[in-house]
C-alpha cells in the first residue's frame, strides 16, 4: 500500500459527490481509485467531476477489487450492516456513514467482523475533525467549567427535498438517525457513560421522526436534552454548563469559521474559531491509521456505547 491509501466509494450519493469524493482528492495520503454503482449515469458523472478512477457496475465488483484499500460506504442506513460486513470480509478498512446501524445489535456484529478480519471500522462523525471541537474539548480538559451538569444540543434543519431516503422507515429514515446522531455522540463525548433514565417526545406523522427531543438523566444528576428534526427551521447550538462556567457553541457540527463563548464568574470570553476542511481530515486520519497500523480517532467502544443509547431512545417512540 506505501503510502497512500486507495480508497473505494460504494454509490453515488449526495454526500459522496458534495463532500467525500472531493475531500479524497485534497488528501495527500489518500486516492480515488474506484467508484460503484448501479446506475451508469451517476458513474459517469462521477468520472466528469472527480477524474479517472476504476468505475464499478456492483458493490460486489467494488469490493472484490484488489487494488482498493478502504472501502466508503454512504448507502442508506438499513444498508450499513451489511455491507460494512461484506466490504471487511473482503479485506477491506471501512468507514461507514452515521449512523453506524440501524441497532446496538448490528454495530456488535460489525465491530467483531473488524476485529475479526485484522480491518478499521470508523463511523463517520466529521465533525470531530474541526478546530470548533478541538477547542470546545480544550475548554473541557481545561476544568474551568467545573463539575458537568448539563448539555443541550439541537441539530434540526427544514427538509426541503421531496421523496428522500430521509422519509422511508424501510431504509433507516428519521431525524434522530439522519442528524440527532450528532447531538447524541456530543453528550457521549462528554459524559462518557450510560444514562440511568431516558424521557422522550416525538412527531411521527409518516412512519418517520420528523421531531424528536429527548431527556437523558445521569447517575451523577448531569441532566441533558437533545433536540432534532427536520420539519422547521434549521438550528444548530449547543451549550455545556457546569458550577462554575457555561460553553456556549453555535454552529456546533459545522466546520465554518466563527467562535465559542465562555461565560464564568469572571465574565464573558469569546474563542475564535478557525476555518476547517472536516471531511478532508477525516480521510487522512483515517488513511493514516491504516497505514501506521493504529486506531482512528473515533473507537469503536465509543459508537457501541452511543448506539447502545439510541437504541433506548427508539424504544421510547410508539
Amino acid at each position: 500500500m506505501g503510502q497512500t491509501i486507495r480508497w473505494g466509494i460504494m454509490g453515488c450519493a449526495r454526500i459522496a459527490r458534495m463532500q467525500v469524493a472531493p475531500a479524497i482528492l485534497r488528501c495527500p495520503n489518500a486516492h480515488l481509485q474506484a467508484v460503484a454503482s448501479r446506475d451508469a449515469t451517476k458513474l459517469s458523472e462521477f468520472r466528469s467531476l472527480f477524474g479517472d478512477f476504476t468505475p464499478h457496475a456492483s458493490y460486489e465488483a467494488l469490493i472484490g477489487d484488489s487494488a482498493v484499500d478502504a472501502v466508503y460506504i454512504p448507502l442508506p442506513n438499513s444498508l450499513h450492516r451489511e455491507w460494512s460486513i461484506r466490504a471487511m470480509r473482503a479485506g477491506k478498512h471501512v468507514l461507514c456513514e452515521k449512523p453506524l446501524a440501524l441497532n446496538a445489535d448490528e454495530a456488535e456484529e460489525m465491530t467483531r467482523t473488524s476485529r475479526e478480519c485484522g480491518v478499521l471500522l470508523m463511523e463517520a462523525f466529521m465533525y470531530r475533525y474541526t478546530d470548533r471541537m478541538n477547542k470546545v474539548l480544550g475548554v473541557l480538559e481545561s476544568g474551568v467549567l467545573g463539575p458537568i451538569r448539563s448539555i443541550n444540543s439541537t441539530f434540526r434543519f427544514f427538509l426541503d427535498r421531496q421523496d428522500t431516503i430521509k422519509e422511508k422507515p424501510e431504509l433507516g429514515g428519521g431525524s434522530l438517525y439522519d442528524v440527532g446522531c450528532y447531538p447524541l455522540n456530543l453528550i457521549g463525548l462528554v459524559t462518557q457513560a450510560d444514562p440511568v433514565s431516558i424521557a422522550v417526545e416525538c412527531d411521527k406523522p409518516h412512519g418517520v421522526d420528523v421531531n424528536l427531543s429527548a431527556i437523558l438523566r445521569y447517575a451523577d444528576g448531569l441532566i441533558a436534552t437533545l433536540h432534532c428534526g427536520f420539519n422547521a427551521f434549521g438550528r444548530i447550538h449547543s451549550e455545556i454548563i457546569g458550577t462554575d462556567g457555561a460553553l456556549l457553541i453555535p454552529d456546533t457540527y459545522l466546520d465554518d469559521a466563527g467562535e465559542i463563548i465562555l461565560q464564568t464568574k469572571q465574565g464573558s470570553q469569546t474563542i475564535a474559531v478557525l476555518k476547517s476542511d472536516r471531511y478532508s481530515e477525516e480521510i487522512r486520519d483515517f488513511s493514516s491509521a491504516i497505514i501506521e497500523k493504529r486506531c482512528p480517532m473515533l473507537g469503536l467502544e465509543e459508537s457501541l456505547r452511543n448506539m447502545r443509547v439510541l437504541d433506548r431512545i427508539l424504544d421510547k417512540i410508539p
